[in-house]
């Protein structure tokens, strides 16, 4: 321990040098933060609750600083110090911006108590409550990790630290309950990075009760400051402290809603990637900054740009400009369509995110399902750092949780099924993600039993979905399982089988623009892959000329283009229905009919046909005319429009008229792709 003069007055010199250079203009915004948690570090090495909580505070007000908040963070770290030197650490923490130390252990606080700090600083206690949802994340992907490799030290310290740090938050801010139990685990935590306590199953087990306690307990506290009804956690919350204790004396603990352990912990793997084609565990070296910005405001940005691109399309146009001959002007607009351009990039871009928070969160899914289901199943995930739009990654979680749940309990065998089939006792479940055609490509595939088929058909006829005779394809037969209500499970289980679920993954991929497309064998096992857009905002797409109309069909979704001869189209009673494509029959669709545009050309061979494909089956569109390649952006339609078969939204074009985008999934199925009928 340092001797307390010297350290009174190195503190007093930090504290001196960090007043100094905050009256300096222009302040330096990282060099403050930096001199407060040099303060922070130092006023820390005194063992004292008062100087913990102190150097906890400081910490916090250095998270979110700002150049406004500079002077005043000083005046409250000055008055903080002096309140540890004078041996009175006040109780008001508005007035002096140091609140007391919580004790060791303290008693069960009446909620509103606990929250006043909070409900005095909205700001401090929205930052408070995203950095620790932060910091949980952050523990529950470690823990993952640290179950394959124990003895890791480096992992350990990687689940101690956020506790460490939402507890003396949680304590300088008064949160008490939250600070209780976060101290709980800490302890628990710091025995065994001592080696004074072995990490084992049911400890994993009660850091990650503990971790979805306190994740339930924070995102209520605003909820709580604002008046509202919280979740009644207190009985669960001591239970969980006591099976904490328990587990540091050596005791028996009581299960406080664990799952079971008859099967061992799956191998959940993170990001990483090795020749072998499994993932580990990096640490990041690079540092990166970062600001956080309400997804309300860059929402809004994105919008704004998406209207400036709009106004430069239309500007571009202009006839008035492009009849001009001033080459000066055609210069100054191309520069400003450059410029537009990039700033759209850019805007863009910040609403991409990496997929592997979405990724982890099945991680920790796949573990207990794994217990649940006494399955022995690793769990392999690729593509981590793949990124795609913020609010496709949101979206996509509830579907892949239900695919995650249907590979564990319908397509991975039991241990002794596999054995006798002569696999390996562990099954494989693999998440992957990649780019693939401007697209997104989201894969969960297993080493299981693989789809039936005659099973799946026989209960679609058995439902109604089908009728008795039917002859369909396999693919066809397999997208049956995307119906709502359908099921081939025998029984129900806590995991599945209710015939509820993949229905809604189907729901809201469709909403994201995307597809699913299913490989599976027999015995092998079967892949999912859905097929997102980069982006919800923009589409590259081919602009068609129908009549007087304008549509507009995405580039991925087109296959070809070409001008019909006589000799390639095929009637049946007098009416086109088929067009030749090389040694390929495809059913043709006008669009002009379809959408009831005036001035349409009726006959094929005089327009142009683009071929469009969605999950394996083609149509052929005929459209008037090719106008070209280009980047719309996208404007819902409504609700009044949102149940338009073929029609996914709308877009502003270059010379100011509305164009429809077409969704070719819609398209494919106006042409009666399906022969089942919906289920009654």
């Amino acid at each position: 321990m340092t001797e307390p003069r010297a350290w009174n007055s190195r503190v007093d010199d930090l504290l001196t040098r960090l007043s100094c250079d905050s009256l300096v203009e222009p302040v330096g915004l990282e060099h403050v933060r930096t001199q407060l948690l040099a303060v922070a570090t130092a006023i820390g090495e005194s063992a004292s609750p008062e100087a913990q909580s102190c150097a906890d505070r400081i910490r916090l007000l250095s998270l979110d600083l700002t150049a406004a908040q500079i002077g005043r963070t000083v005046e409250e770290t000055l008055a903080g110090w002096e309140a540890i030197k004078g041996g009175d650490v006040p109780r008001d923490v508005t007035r002096a911006g140091i609140p007391p130390a919580p004790a060791p252990a303290p008693a069960a606080v009446v909620p509103d108590d606990e929250l006043a700090t909070l409900a005095s600083d909205p700001e401090m206690a929205g930052m408070f409550v995203t950095e620790a949802l932060d910091h949980l994340g952050t523990i529950e992907s470690a823990v993952l990790l640290l179950e394959i490799t124990p003895g890791d030290t480096k992992l350990l310290n990687e689940v101690f630290r956020p506790f460490h740090t939402i507890k003396g938050n949680a304590g300088a801010l008064g949160v008490a309950t939250v600070q209780e139990l976060a101290h709980k685990v800490e302890n628990l935590l710091d025995l065994a990075r001592s080696g004074k306590h072995a990490m084992g199953p049911d400890e994993f087990d009660v850091v990650l009760k503990a971790v979805d306690l306190l994740t339930l307990m924070i995102q209520e506290l605003p909820e709580r400051v604002s008046g509202g009804a919280a979740s009644d956690v207190t009985a669960r919350r001591e239970a969980l402290m006591d099976e904490v204790d328990a587990l540091i004396a050596g005791r028996p603990s009581v299960k406080t809603g664990a799952v079971s352990d008859s099967a061992p912990p799956p191998v959940a793997q993170a990001p990483g990637d090795d020749p072998g084609g499994r993932t580990q565990w990096r640490q990041d070296d690079i540092a990166q900054s970062t600001v956080k910005v309400d997804t309300r405001k860059l929402d809004n940005l994105v919008d704004m740009v998406g209207e400036l691109v709009i106004a430069q399309s239309i500007l571009a146009e202009d006839p008035a400009l492009t009849k001009s001959a001033d080459e000066r002007l055609g210069r100054r607009l191309s520069q400003l369509k450059r410029i537009t351009s990039e700033l759209q990039r850019n805007a863009m871009s910040m609403r991409m995110m990496p997929i592997r928070q979405t990724f982890q969160k099945m991680a920790r899914l796949v573990r207990d399902l794994s217990k649940k289901s006494g399955k022995n199943i690793e769990l392999v995930l690729q593509g981590e750092e793949t990124e795609l739009d913020r609010k496709v990654v949101a979206d996509i979680n509830d579907p892949l949780m239900h695919m995650v749940r249907n590979s564990v309990d319908h397509g991975i065998e039991k241990a002794d099924v596999r054995a006798a089939a002569g696999k390996p006792a562990q099954a494989v479940l693999k998440l992957s993600a990649y780019h693939q055609a401007g697209h997104i490509v989201v894969e969960i595939s297993d080493d299981g039993a693989g789809l039936n088929t005659e099973k799946i058909l026989a209960k679609a006829v058995a439902q109604g979905m089908v009728d008795e005779g039917t002859v369909m394809a396999p693919a066809d037969i397999n997208q049956l399982i995307f119906q709502p209500g359908f099921s081939t499970a025998d029984t129900i289980t806590e995991i599945s089988g209710r015939g509820v679920g993949l229905d809604v993954v189907r729901r809201n991929v469709d909403a994201l623009r995307g597809r699913i497309d299913i490989q599976t064998t027999r015995g092998i096992g079967t892949t999912f892959s859905i097929r997102l857009p980069l982006t919800l905002a923009i589409v590259d797409g081919i602009l068609l000329g129908v009549g007087a109309e304008r549509f507009v069909i995405p580039t991925f979704a087109v296959r070809e283009s070409l001008r019909p001869t006589p000799g390639q189209v095929h009637s049946v009673h007098g009416r086109e229905c088929m067009i030749q494509v090389r040694e390929r029959l495809i059913p043709i669709l006008h669009i002009g009919e379809a959408f009831g545009v005036a001035g349409a050309r009726q006959e094929i061979t005089s327009g142009t046909v683009v071929v469009i494909e969605d999950s394996g089956h083609p149509v052929a569109l005929v459209v008037d005319e090719l106008l070209g390649k280009q980047e719309v952006v996208i404007k819902s339609l409504g609700d009044t429009f949102q149940r338009v078969r073929g029609v996914t939204g709308g877009a502003i074009l270059g010379d100011g008229r509305i164009g429809l985008i077409l969704d070719a999934g819609g398209l494919v199925a106006m042409m009666g792709k399906h022969t089942m009928r919906p289920a009654a």
